[in-house]
């Protein structure tokens, strides 16, 4: 009886064990650890664990990559984590991950750590490296970031770099046998990274610290938390996604001790790029239920239980009023959209008729945010919504029929559409009529009539109008406190256009830190003002490095105005 008990014991733990051992096999492997597959990969570094009394330990470094990885593979990148490594097992990360990545055309570094700049090149720091080293051995000790791109990036990649690290001015690393008196260059907050066809994506600016976490016992650093949270809003082309992030990021962080966190972004790119791709929307969605559109006139009372019965449903962008259309940017707004609302729900919207869902979805097809672009469709959608009578559809059909090699016809409908969208109302009609007007686009200038309608669309709070404005000497003084107070609420753009006022002035000194929030932000004039200023020495001291860093950044944004090209020409060059 005993052997027959002790014999059954063994058969049930062995059957146990073969029941275990396939359900394990049956899960999938940790987020990380998978093979690599596809054309869009991603190598996660995170390096937490610092001993801190060399290094300040990170606490949510390797969080932030266990939260990306997972954002990351649901997008279809296939990721690789590293976690916590010295030089030795980065060194093998690198090769393995070389090996995997042969055939992708796509790659991501995302690195969680500490890092400086030194030599030209860009380093990041690995558990078991000294916080003092000597020249010869910068190498030996510290992974070249440009290095290890040129490794593992495949040629003819896309290469995209997020860098979640300090760039305070404190030295990271000390190299000891540097002369600093004599001119040898010591060691310095991680800088532009060269790697070709790409983009580099770092969490917070130069000189700025990046916080591991925001608020208080975030289990992950505000630069993850809204990597992440975007990342879940399909057809954002790369330069959009980097501004909403560092929109987020810049509002995690505001008011916090030392916040506010800017992150920054740079590069090289010919064709658009998605982290998540836009996605295919049929050219025709029936509408689910009948809705009341925006400009129809509100519902007598009672009329809602009717329309209950009827099978009316409440409409889904009742939240987005005119107003709020008038003045926030475009970008900013999809970006809202899309995190409660699919693209193809936006569509069916405006297939059904909703005006605002046809300005919107008009746009998103003419610039490409959210859905692929497609100028037939836009038009199509812009036509419909302009039919309507929707003051934001009348405008950006005008704007659309303006920046596509208008004929004669073509001018003469964009002003009346300008027109017909300015008296409803509609204040960012009202600001781009007022530049045409002044511009001569539709005939001579009209000054006197350009202010006029400035001054309607400033008292909206269009901050493009709030900035015209300052031109003007009896409007200038009320109009750069308006822009003052937008900026003292958080709103970059407020800093932007009184970096671009006081440049115009020739008062540059009283807005530099204006100019350098907006630049860091990603405005381009600001960049380019920036840039200037710090080759001159107004305001700042002068910099040639500097200047050719905040030159290079603005000549990588295609919305430079011409003028401010030519204000930067040769710097850096």
């Amino acid at each position: 009886m005993a052997i027959q008990t002790r014999i059954g014991a063994l058969l049930a733990a062995l059957f146990g064990a073969i029941v275990t051992t396939s359900v394990a096999a049956a899960q999938p492997p940790p987020c990380g650890d998978a093979p690599l597959e596809g054309e869009r990969v991603a190598l996660l570094i995170g390096n937490s664990a610092y001993n801190d009394w060399e290094w300040p330990s990170l606490k949510n470094a390797v969080n932030d990559i266990d939260y990306v990885c997972a954002a990351f593979a649901k997008a279809g990148i296939t990721p690789r984590i590293v976690r916590n490594a010295d030089m030795p097992t980065l060194d093998a990360a690198l090769t393995r991950f070389a090996g995997e990545a042969a055939g992708a055309k796509s790659v991501i570094i995302y690195y969680a750590g500490h890092g400086f700049e030194y030599g030209g090149r860009n380093w990041l720091v690995p558990m078991e490296a000294p916080p003092a080293t000597r020249r010869a051995d910068v190498e030996k000790r510290y992974l070249s970031i440009e290095a290890a791109v040129k490794r593992v990036v495949p040629a003819g990649a896309f290469t995209l770099l997020f860098v979640d690290a300090c760039r305070t001015t404190e030295p990271v690393v000390r190299i000891e046998d540097v002369n600093v008196a004599a001119g040898d260059a010591a060691s310095a907050p991680l800088g532009l990274l060269d790697i070709g066809q790409g983009a580099v994506f770092y969490s917070t600016a130069k000189g700025r610290p990046a916080l591991d976490f925001a608020p208080v016992g975030s289990p992950v650093s505000p630069f993850a938390a809204a990597v992440v949270k975007e990342l879940a809003i399909p057809g954002l082309e790369i330069s959009d996604y980097f501004k909403i992030v560092s929109r987020e990021v810049y509002k995690r962080t505001h008011g916090m001790e030392l916040g506010p966190q800017q992150p920054f972004h740079y590069g090289s790119w010919f064709d658009d790029y998605y982290l998540v791709a836009p996605p295919e929307v049929p050219a025709r969605v029936a509408p689910r239920a009948a809705f009341r559109p925006l400009s129809a006139p509100p519902p007598p009372p009672g009329a809602a239980a009717e329309g209950a019965s009827r099978g009316t449903t409440a409409d889904p962008l009742a939240d987005i009023s005119l107003d709020r259309l008038a003045i926030e940017d475009e970008p900013m707004l999809i970006a809202d959209v899309l995190s409660r609302h699919s693209a193809s729900e936006l569509i069916a919207l405006a297939d059904g008729g909703h005006p605002l869902a046809q300005q919107l979805a008009g746009y998103m097809f003419s610039l490409g945010v959210g859905l692929k672009r497609d100028l037939p469709r836009a038009r199509g959608y812009l036509e419909a919504s302009a039919a309507q009578g929707f003051p934001a559809g009348q405008q950006e059909l005008a704007y659309l029929l303006l920046e596509n090699d208008p004929s004669p016809e073509d001018l003469k409908r964009a002003y009346d559409l300008y027109v017909a969208a300015s008296n409803a109302g509609f204040s960012k009609a009202k600001t781009h009529l007022a530049y045409r007007l002044a511009a001569g686009t539709f005939g001579p200038a009209e000054f006197t009539r350009s202010q006029a309608l400035y001054a309607e669309a400033a008292e909206k709070g269009h901050p493009a109008a709030i900035f015209a404005l300052t031109y003007f000497a009896d409007t200038r003084a009320a109009n750069l406190a308006q822009l003052r107070t937008l900026a003292a609420t958080g709103n970059p753009e407020g800093n932007h256009w009184l970096c671009e006022a006081h440049f115009a002035a020739k008062t540059l000194p009283g807005a530099i830190e204006d100019c350098g929030i907006a630049a860091r932000a990603g405005f381009a004039g600001s960049r380019a003002i920036l840039a200037d200023a710090y080759a001159k020495g107004v305001g700042v001291g002068g910099d040639a490095k500097e200047a050719a860093h905040w030159a290079k950044l603005a000549r990588a944004l295609p919305e430079l105005r011409k003028d401010q090209r030519e204000l930067i020409a040769g710097i850096g060059e």
